[in-house]
């Protein structure tokens, strides 16, 4: 069925939902991202200051890069097409490195220079993440449960109407 709804329409990459803290840089600047899904030509990203649709962009994780340009935008979470073929089994498998790689140029810097070490920015978007995943769930099943007091309500109501008659007929004979 839904090959027949997707006649003329090129077929969609498979996407591998993962969640990978990452860095990305927009312009200068480096800011905190989460990819959320990777196929071999993008990938899904979150992040609390989403680029303009357009925008060319590097994502780092670990060793891996990934240059790509912004295909869309909404809220948090914007589309990445990558410049290349992404190794989705290489971004997922590499290990989160403690602090910056060293460069060829730099080979005594060990030192963070970041003000918060990458497992705290990591701990931070990890907590934040199951913190809103906790606050939905216990919203929407308060939600679920006062929808299904307002039915029962309803229900017990209706019940009530449809017994009173034939008992009050059965009175008025008596």
């Amino acid at each position: 069925m839904l090959k027949a709804l997707q006649i003329g329409y090129k077929p969609r990459e498979t996407r591998h939902p993962v969640l990978i803290p990452a860095r990305m840089r927009v312009g200068q600047s480096w800011i905190e991202v989460v990819i959320h899904n990777l196929s071999s030509g993008g990938a899904l990203v979150a992040s609390d200051e989403a680029p303009e649709r357009g925008t060319y962009i590097e994502i780092r994780r670990g060793r891996q890069t990934i240059i790509g340009r912004v295909v869309w935008r909404k809220d948090r979470f914007f589309g990445i097409q990558a410049q290349g073929r992404l190794d989705i089994a290489a971004i997922i498998n590499e290990p989160r490195l403690a602090s910056r790689p060293r460069s060829a140029n730099d080979p005594e810097s060990s030192y963070e220079r970041r003000a918060q070490p990458r497992a705290d920015a990591d701990a931070r978007i990890a907590r934040q993440l199951e913190n809103s995943r906790r606050w939905s769930a216990a919203f929407q099943f308060g939600v679920f449960v006062v929808l299904a007091l307002i039915a029962a309500g309803f229900a017990a109501n209706e019940l009530y109407h449809i017994l009173s008659r034939p008992f009050s007929e059965l009175e008025s004979h008596l």
